[in-house]
């Protein structure tokens, strides 16, 4: 039985061990280079100091996992986060993601989000429509903006809007006031 729980520290090698996978032979990440546990594990502990990251697990082994991120640093930009999901490539077709991507997205809206933004690349059709499904509207469409494996791909911006205003949305307005 698989089971969705907050990160622990032992399993950034893992996850580490699934997304250079993907940096090393898709075009799901922008990245090109594999990164080492150092610079991962960095990477990992400034999300988790104020997002949530989730792993799935199966029988012990980490299958996939889901975080929300900054999408922007700047303070107005607070209560829209950047969505990153990524499965280990032998578990897909499992309905992981699928778990992985209504968790997030509840943690998300129970934190008081108003927008979760996923940039997913151009040639990614099958996380497009699974977006899709839990939502997410294609805002825009930016081509050509990153180089992989001696080719241009462009991203594609996907928006899952929350009714319900953020918890504290008067912070946000007062800054233009």
């Amino acid at each position: 039985m698989s089971i969705i729980r907050k990160l622990k520290e032992e399993d950034i090698a893992s996850i580490l061990d699934i997304y250079n996978w993907y940096i090393q032979n898709g075009t799901e990440t922008f990245e090109t280079e594999p990164l080492t546990l150092d610079t991962f594990g960095q990477r990992v502990h400034g999300i988790l100091a104020s997002y949530p990251f989730l792993v799935l697990e199966e029988k012990g082994r980490i299958c996939g996992y889901a975080y929300l991120d900054h999408f922007n640093t700047r303070a107005a930009y607070d209560w829209t986060a950047d969505l990153s999901i990524y499965l280990d490539p032998l578990e897909k077709g499992k309905g992981y993601g699928s778990a992985l991507m209504q968790t997030i997205l509840n943690l998300g809206e129970k934190d008081g989000y108003h927008n979760i933004i996923s940039i997913i690349t151009e040639t990614n059709i099958v996380s497009k429509k699974f977006h899709q499904k839990f939502g997410f509207q294609k805002m825009a469409e930016f081509p050509q903006l990153g180089y992989k494996f001696g080719k241009w791909l462009g991203v594609t911006y996907y928006l899952k809007h929350f009714e319900k205003e953020p918890l504290c949305i008067e912070k946000v307005k007062n800054l233009y006031e």
